[in-house]
């Protein structure tokens, strides 16, 4: 009997209807790819103002001049500032070639692919090379290298949620990535316990440890060093006191916005506030303040061990080029030498919430109601609140058409109603002026 094609619609039938229904949302989504120079993006042959880039030390941004150090040329970018950043490139460059010398790293030996899986042959001595300086600032945790964020979380998190006896808190505005890993560890084994506790409350998550503690023989607490929608600060030293009342859990912290950025020497969060020894599993990515690819977990060495054997996205997947791993171990190790740079990102973030609250009046009342607009954001992560998808893309267009680029961040992502732009500065950034008279004209017309 044929079948009716009105009970049996196609798969192009359904994507044709998600994607109207989507565009009927305002969050339908499209991919659009543009030439990066500096701290400006080319699109329609004209430079925009990027303030969307997570490359927050600039070091993506001058990345280029170690395969092509002639390769910067423009005529759409002021030739003085052009200049400047060719300069910086070239020598970025040549500290990099000084680097690979001196660890015994030869031009011969940074392909660019890797050919297979590390757990096969894609690995090189690079990637020891590297683990083993990260083990030795992070003692006594090892490090495992893997291809991304995304693949860290992932992987980690779904390899511990299938360990009998393991429930999972995590806060409720932790990355999609964490949230897939448990996905995949429920689909693996039915039996995971997992719960989300209110985002940085401390009193939510003790009653969840306080009902449930008794009931596993660990209890795994995940969160972000800094969150990467609403900018703010995970309360670490909270987590560690909780920790300390409940002799069963563990702390797992991505620190994938605050590498770079946050401590001394841009170690991250747990770094700068002596808390490293009581972070069990501590995550760090390459691809936003070291400007290149890559993620590292750091925890116990039988924890490594487990993951070599359990984490899907390391073992099933090739590993990434030499080059990308050299680079980051090069970007890891410039870290100490770029205090101003970080010091410069964290008086820009300050100014730039500042300028926001004071153009968009009373911002972030920190429980109470919040009237929109409203801002959010402690460091380089700053987001403009304005309430539904159509307000946000109406913004998003504004800000473009005033020479910036910064994108509306839209539910299902965040929250209904939170839409927002996400800003995210850099210490590339040579001035916000233009930003800030863009600012003013859009509030003139929301209010």
């Amino acid at each position: 009997m044929p079948k009716n094609p009105a009970k049996n619609p196609t798969l192009i039938a359904h994507a044709q209807h998600l994607a109207h229904t989507l565009s009927n949302a305002h969050n339908l989504r499209s991919i659009t790819d543009y030439a990066h120079l500096g701290e400006f993006i080319i699109k329609d042959n004209a430079p925009l103002l990027n303030l969307t880039s997570n490359d927050y030390l600039g070091l993506a941004g001058l990345s280029h001049a170690i395969i092509s150090p002639h390769s910067l040329h423009d005529t759409h970018i002021d030739l003085h500032k052009l200049d400047t950043h060719r300069q910086k490139a070239k020598d970025f460059g040549a500290r990099f070639w000084e680097f690979s010398a001196k660890q015994g790293i030869g031009a011969g030996d940074l392909s660019l692919g890797s050919g297979s899986s590390r757990l096969l042959s894609g690995g090189t001595p690079v990637w020891e090379s590297f683990e083993a300086y990260l083990q030795e600032i992070f003692a006594p945790k090892s490090a495992l290298l893997f291809n991304s964020g995304y693949h860290c979380n992932v992987s980690c998190i779904a390899a511990l949620g299938r360990l009998e006896g393991v429930g999972i808190l995590i806060d409720e505005y932790a990355h999609a990535s964490m949230f897939d890993g448990l996905l995949q560890a429920k689909a693996m084994s039915k039996a995971l316990w997992w719960r989300r506790f209110r985002h940085n409350d401390m009193a939510h998550l003790q009653e969840l440890l306080e009902s449930t503690f008794a009931r596993f023989r660990h209890i795994i607490i995940i969160s972000e060093g800094v969150f990467s929608m609403d900018g703010d600060v995970c309360d670490l030293s909270g987590i560690v006191a909780l920790k300390h009342r409940y002799d069963n859990v563990l702390i797992y912290l991505d620190e994938a916005h605050s590498l770079g950025v946050v401590g001394e020497n841009g170690l991250g969060l747990a770094k700068s506030l002596g808390l490293c020894g009581e972070v069990d599993f501590l995550i760090f990515t390459f691809g936003k303040a070291l400007g290149s690819m890559g993620a590292c977990m750091l925890c116990a060495k039988e924890l490594k061990e487990l993951f070599i054997n359990t984490a899907r996205g390391l073992i099933y997947s090739t590993a990434l080029p030499p080059l990308s791993i050299a680079f980051s171990f090069f970007a890891f190790c410039e870290l100490w030498r770029l205090g101003e740079q970080r010091e410069y990102l964290r008086a820009l973030s300050k100014q730039a919430r500042s300028k926001l609250e004071s153009t968009f009046a009373k911002v972030d009342s920190r429980g109470e109601a919040k009237k929109l607009p409203y801002v959010l954001g402690e460091w380089h992560i700053i987001s403009l609140v304005l309430g539904d998808n159509a307000t946000a893309i109406e913004c998003q267009d504004f800000l473009e058409s005033c020479g910036i680029f910064a994108k509306a961040i839209k539910s299902p992502t965040i929250p209904q109603g939170t839409a927002r732009i996400r800003f995210s500065l850099n210490a590339s950034l040579s001035t916000l002026e233009p930003f800030y008279q863009a600012l003013e004209q859009y509030a003139n017309r929301f209010c």
